[in-house]
């Protein structure tokens, strides 16, 4: 407790109060965990205006995992032993603390394991990462082409924007990379028909050749992917296709069944296809199956954001690749259900994130290896143990997400089945996940602001649409589900979340998800000695009771209902 006398505050001013204090931080299985108290709601109804944090972390040993469960935060490593994370808002009502691990580790790449055991199945948390590269130390070239959309409906701002994205991209390949480009509307022109260094004299003529692209005619998806991957090379290279369209195809081979066949019988060499789908007009089905099928992911941009900025910072993020070909494996446990499905590639910054779920009671032995050009690298993290942490307790609604992003796409790709359609709803009930299928947990107002849940959205995943405004609305929440790397929470008048349970508002009373309606409960008079007995009997169940005075929490098998 703090106690501080601030004197003298004008009339309508502001004091601004700087606080200095040290704590020491335990680490656990090489992890170390930080908490700053941000969960004013406690304390003030209204919003903050603006909430900034910025941690810096300072090591003799390399700092390599850096993860925050609570917040979406900006992380950049200075030096091998001093990194930077920063979180910025506005005009919030924080509901919950800052929480912050890092870990500590000599090897070129860093590993880090959390678990949380459930009643049923324990969930895991993997995370890898790449030690501090400086711009001079050696990364792996790659193999990078360019597939450029510059039909018709590309003129204008969009056409401008996509072809300064190309040239950032050109001017930013190391020169030991190789790369070419592939121009395509209803016809298909490239930069050179086989792969050349990225030295300057190919520099030059490649942003000549961008120069020159104008748009015009339809567009031919089929034979633009075609030739690119038919120009990648054999070798130890990793191979990245950077793909760009804002239309469905309509010239050549237009089926999406086909498309795919042709492109996975070509692909021989498995190189990774990332997708950059502009506007509501695309075939957002075609795309994201090009790159689920392909090892890439897909990004939607919409015809306000600025092309340019979109596709150069994706490209940062993968343009030092240091680690392919990943593979993971456990020892002490059987790993099931785990997220992402397909493994990328490690690149300079990157953080692979794994979650899953298991059973066996370790200790956990985990080895990731991956090839550096035709060398094998493998890295092992041994003797990890076990355990219901509490602070682990935000796992299994991060996996929850991942799964219902993964599920959804197979609905979209293969149409609704009974079981999967049961378990989205059962999975966005359980943890408060707002889906098409769970849109009724939050207000309408409230639904307009959320991908996954908006009319037009919920419509088209109905209906099977695959292009217009609610289609890209469900590729672009089905993408942000398969990727998500916080526990799921959305802002809502008739959702409250704490820790490990979901509470949704009902006649009156906040209600567990794990609450069955209609099933026996044991009511207690709030504030009574009833009530106090509780708390001293249990007191794992006072961080719930906190969530409000009338409530219904299922708490180790008995439904408990509070009333004022």
């Amino acid at each position: 407790m703090f106690r501080a006398r601030v004197y003298p505050i004008p009339a309508r001013g502001e004091k601004r109060i700087k606080l200095s204090y040290t704590e020491i931080l335990k680490a656990e299985q090489n992890l170390v965990r930080y908490i700053y108290p941000l969960n004013t709601e406690r304390f003030s109804f209204h919003p903050i205006k603006e909430v900034s944090i910025t941690a810096k972390i300072n090591s003799k040993v390399p700092i390599s995992n850096i993860y925050s469960s609570s917040h979406k935060v900006s992380i950049r490593k200075e030096e091998k032993g001093k990194a930077r994370v920063s979180f910025e808002a506005a005009n919030i009502k924080p509901d919950k603390d800052f929480i912050l691990y890092y870990s500590l580790s000599q090897d070129d790449i860093g590993l880090s394991f959390m678990s949380w055991e459930g009643p049923e199945d324990g969930y895991f948390m993997l995370l890898a990462s790449p030690s501090y590269v400086s711009r001079k130390e050696r990364i792996i070239n790659k193999n990078l082409i360019f597939v450029l959309d510059s039909s018709g409906s590309m003129s204008g701002r969009k056409i401008r924007q996509a072809k300064e994205a190309v040239r950032f991209v050109i001017n930013h390949l190391d020169e030991k990379d190789k790369f070419s480009i592939v121009d395509f509307d209803d016809g298909v022109d490239v930069f050179t028909s086989e792969m050349v260094p990225a030295n300057s004299e190919n520099i030059k003529k490649a942003l000549f050749f961008v120069d020159e692209i104008e748009d015009s005619g339809g567009t031919n998806i089929n034979d633009a992917l075609i030739q690119a991957l038919k120009m990648i090379e054999v070798g130890e290279r990793p191979s990245y296709i950077l793909f760009l369209t804002d239309g469905l195809p309509t010239v050549g081979i237009t089926g999406t069944a086909e498309i795919l066949k042709n492109i996975i019988g070509v692909n021989k060499l498995k190189s990774r296809v990332f997708v950059f789908g502009v506007g509501n007009d695309v075939n957002t089905e075609l795309l994201d199956r090009i790159s689920s099928e392909n090892r890439g992911t897909s990004v939607y941009i919409s015809e306000n954001d600025n092309l340019e900025v979109a596709i150069s910072s994706y490209y940062e993020k993968i343009s030092s690749p240091l680690l392919s070909d990943i593979e993971i494996d456990f020892t002490g446990i059987k790993v099931k259900d785990t997220y992402p499905r397909m493994l990328p590639d490690l690149f300079k910054g990157s953080q692979l994130l794994q979650i899953g779920r298991y059973k066996g009671e370790g200790p956990v032995t985990v080895t990731l290896s991956g090839k550096v050009g035709k060398k094998e690298r493998r890295f092992v993290l041994k003797n990890q143990k076990l355990g219901r942490e509490e602070s682990n307790n935000f796992l299994p609604r991060l996996w929850a997400a991942r799964r219902i992003g993964y599920l959804l796409e197979e609905i979209r790709f293969h149409g609704s089945k009974r079981e999967l359609v049961d378990e989205v709803k059962k999975l966005g009930l359980k943890f408060g996940i707002v889906t098409p299928y769970t849109s009724f947990l939050v207000t309408e107002k409230e639904r307009h602001a959320l991908d996954a849940a908006a009319p037009e959205a919920t419509r088209a995943f109905a209906e099977g649409k695959v292009t217009g405004v609610g289609a890209v609305k469900i590729a672009k929440a089905t993408q942000r589900f398969k990727a998500e790397e916080q526990a799921v929470r959305v802002e809502s008048q008739m959702i409250k979340y704490k820790e490990d349970k979901t509470f949704y508002l009902k006649n009156g009373f906040w209600a567990d998800s794990d609450y069955e309606e209609g099933s026996a409960v044991k009511e207690i008079l709030f504030n009574s000695e009833q009530y106090f007995r509780l708390l001293s009997e249990k007191p794992g169940i006072a961080k719930y009771l906190s969530v409000a005075v009338n409530i219904i929490v299922r708490y180790e098998g008995v439904n408990y209902k509070i009333i004022e």
